[in-house]
């Protein structure tokens, strides 16, 4: 498994010269000393350097290029430049030629913020004096020239040059935020980046009806409990400005679901986003990330993150809260384990000091705001468990909050005005419900819990915290008489809801090269090969031992997708067809093939298989994304939501090795799914019998 990749493309606004242009002298790797190189004529076609390498490279780096001419639309072509050398994750500049334009809008880029800049030479004449000190890449500029024959020769050494340059720019991005490339900014480090919320052109106000939209889906699918529609959902944000807060929403929909570990990815890409920025989203993200570590069992980890984040983010209001959380949850798991209540109380009363620090924790944040009444329950509970544990005990216990009684009266009137608070009341009623625990009103007590748990925005994880708390009284042995009947009644609700987490054995995805059709000029999948790859699927799912308690996942489309469903569902697994258009047209272009019979087995698929249709789950994607590169992330998403942990992803695929013109290939499956599976596997027509 390699380093897990982002869950969106980072945008990159190209700017260059553009068509046929003539320079003053010819790269230097081909000048003789005998020549002066200014009187050497070159023209160079620079759409070319485009399509066929700057394009290609930027992609094989995982980033979504966009040059001013890929605009298909009518609108302000001024307008647009503007707003994309200011919103663009990156700007690549090609300064390979002394164009006005180019240098007209890498000095804007400049005055936008001190990162985001990139910049290529071809290596013909000198830097201007005011960019030569920034650094630059080279690429093969001589490739392009004008009337150059291009053979296979030619064609190998492109490919070869895609691949550098790929792997050049995709490590440049990557240092990106640890540099300072503005020369603006790097020179004068007092100035503010621009605020770009209040874009009003076409385009942006499109971006953002798509956001609304995006943010609708988000809901949904987090209602739904479907954390791949939320994942995939990450990687269609239709503008980097609105990136940000769309992957928070995106990771606290998979938080709220329980789903930590790819939460814990977006939130850290996210992080990453956001790093050095000192902002309120950062601090609340990095505390996200270290409720995260707690909530996976390296509560070390979400100590030092907290502590740290407290220290840089004192104004912060969840930090504390979060540490509090943090030393609460380890004081419980010091005695959970114990079997017997008189040794949950002896090991709660030796750690009682880790208790004390959650409750001063929690009691610090709370008297910056009295209205914060979920802090303020923590710190009624942790001082009522702490006095009972110790005369439990036969000590005396100690008076860790002389104000305790009004405090109860504060945290019941916060947290009764809260009730009309749509975003609050299902955590104003678990915080009544718990205070009536402690005050020895059971009824009161269970009422409050079943309007809590009523709601219908409640997820798994939301009833499981509740729970959590309960079993903590319980655990001690608490008033045990009032604190069963509310520990089953949320037992109850959570076996109801449904955990969402793993419920398969393991999970195998699958894609491939479609069956040829009778023209394709170049043979890659032909049909006499179809026995040989079928052998080959069904020999690499045994040595996995896929079988009844697994699960299958693929796109659907005739040749290496049906081969590789009909093989799960002969082995017993359970199999799920994720399909990239409306039924009908996903059959007509991706599954019927005049005289045989790929349509009928599609349908004796759909008979076994649970199908879900992209644009019905996902709505359309964004203009500039590929419905089948999406539905590469939609099926790799999948295995990350039910596999939960890598080791039980594996992922197979019928590919040549080769890179195809269209994005959404065998060979873009490879690259999404190998950052993911415990185990890639290929199966290459052309090299089996």
């Amino acid at each position: 498994m390699t380093t897990t990749e982002a869950s969106f493309r980072r945008r990159v606004f190209v700017v260059m010269p553009f068509g046929k242009k003539e320079v003053p002298k010819k790269p230097r790797v081909e000048a003789s000393s005998a020549q002066p190189e200014s009187e050497v004529p070159l023209k160079v076609d620079f759409d070319a350097v485009y399509q066929s390498l700057l394009r290609p490279a930027l992609e094989a780096a995982g980033l979504q290029p966009f040059r001013a001419d890929d605009e298909a639309a009518a609108g302000d072509i001024l307008k647009d430049m503007f707003a994309e050398l200011v919103t663009a994750d990156f700007v690549l500049a090609d300064i390979s030629i002394l164009n006005a334009n180019v240098f007209y809008e890498l000095g804007i880029r400049h005055m936008v913020g001190p990162r985001g800049v990139i910049c290529l030479h071809a290596g013909w004449a000198e830097r201007p004096f005011d960019v030569a000190p920034q650094r630059t890449f080279r690429y093969e500029g001589k490739l392009f020239r004008v009337g150059l024959k291009r053979d296979a020769a030619w064609e190998k050494k492109l490919a070869a040059e895609v691949a550098r340059l790929g792997e050049t720019l995709g490590k440049a991005v990557a240092a990106d935020r640890t540099t300072e490339g503005s020369p603006v900014y790097s020179n004068l480090p007092n100035i503010k980046p621009i605020d770009a919320g209040g874009i009003a052109t076409a385009r942006f106000k499109q971006y953002r009806a798509q956001s609304e939209e995006w943010n609708q889906r988000i809901i949904i699918a987090g209602k739904e409990g479907r954390a791949e529609d939320i994942l995939t959902l990450a990687g269609d944000v239709p503008s980097p400005y609105y990136r940000r807060n769309l992957l928070r929403q995106c990771g606290e929909t998979l938080l709220a679901l329980g789903r930590f570990n790819p939460a814990e990815d977006v939130f850290q890409e996210l992080c990453e986003e956001l790093d050095g920025t000192g902002s309120a989203d950062e601090a609340r993200v990095k505390s996200h990330l270290a409720l995260i570590a707690n909530r996976l069992g390296r509560r070390r980890e979400a100590e030092e993150k907290l502590a740290r984040l407290a220290e840089s983010s004192p104004d912060q209001p969840d930090v504390p809260g979060l540490l509090g959380r943090v030393y609460k949850d380890m004081w419980r798991t010091a005695f959970a384990t114990e079997e017997k209540l008189e040794s949950r109380l002896r090991t709660a009363m030796k750690q009682a000091a880790v208790a004390r620090r959650s409750l001063e924790t929690y009691q610090t944040a709370l008297r910056r705001d009295l209205n914060r009444y979920y802090l303020g329950v923590n710190v009624i509970t942790l001082a009522t468990l702490l006095e009972h544990v110790a005369r439990a005990n036969g000590r005396a216990p100690k008076c860790d909050v002389p104000d305790l009684d009004q405090l109860k009266v504060v945290v019941r009137v916060a947290a009764a005005h809260a009730l009309g608070e749509s975003t609050n009341e299902i955590w104003a009623r678990a915080t009544l419900g718990e205070l009536a625990l402690v005050s020895g009103e059971p009824v009161a007590a269970l009422e409050e819990y079943e309007q809590a748990i009523a709601d219908p925005a409640l997820t798994w994880f939301g009833v499981r915290s509740m729970l959590e708390q309960v079993q903590l009284f319980h655990q001690l042995g608490f008033r045990a008489e009032a604190i069963g009947p509310v520990v089953d009644l949320l037992q109850a609700r959570c076996d109801e809801i449904g955990q969402p987490g793993q419920r398969y054995g393991k999970v195998v995805i699958g894609s491939g090269h479609m069956i040829d059709t009778p023209d394709r000029a170049t043979p890659r999948f032909p049909p006499a090969k179809e026995s040989a790859v079928r052998a080959a699927i069904a020999k690499q799912l045994e040595a996995w031992e896929i079988g009844a308690s697994d699960l299958g996942i693929c796109g659907g489309a005739r040749g290496a997708d049906i081969l590789f469903a009909e093989e799960c569902i002969r082995r017993g697994a359970k199999m799920r067809l994720l399909v990239a258009n409306e039924l009908d047209a996903f059959v007509e272009s991706s599954v019927r093939l005049a005289g045989t019979d790929w349509s009928a087995r599609f349908r004796a698929l759909c008979d076994k298989s649970e199908v879900a249709i992209q644009p019905e789950r996902l709505g359309r994607p964004p203009m500039d994304i590929s419905p089948y590169a999406r539905n590469n992330r939609w099926i790799v998403n999948s295995a990350r939501a039910e596999g939960e942990s890598s080791k039980r992803i594996f992922a197979l695929v019928v590919w040549n090795g080769q890179e195809s013109n269209g994005r959404g290939g065998a060979a873009d499956f490879v690259r999404v799914a190998e950052a993911y599976a415990w185990s890639l596997e290929t199966v290459n027509p052309e090299l089996i019998a």
